[in-house]
């Protein structure tokens, strides 16, 4: 019997936080289900964008919020 997954347990799968049976389960999906397919490249699309996201602030912002900082203190 083959479980039908929703797209929580996509992105589960694409993170690897599926049980080791899911996982099987999953990626013989891939080989007969083209709409299964389809939604996984779309969010492993997605989780590699996601990682190239900048998360650091850029340094002009660093040099506002310490000259902002400067401000403060020499107001007190």
């Amino acid at each position: 019997m083959i479980k039908t997954f929703t797209q929580n347990d996509v992105i589960r799968f694409v993170y690897d936080e599926v049980s080791p049976e899911e996982r099987f389960q999953m990626e013989g999906l891939l080989l007969i289900d083209a709409e299964f397919l389809k939604l996984y490249n779309r969010y492993s699309a997605t989780k590699s964008l996601i990682k190239k996201t900048c998360l650091e602030p850029s340094e002009n912002v660093i040099d506002r919020i310490l000259n902002y900082s400067k401000t403060l203190t020499l107001q007190q």
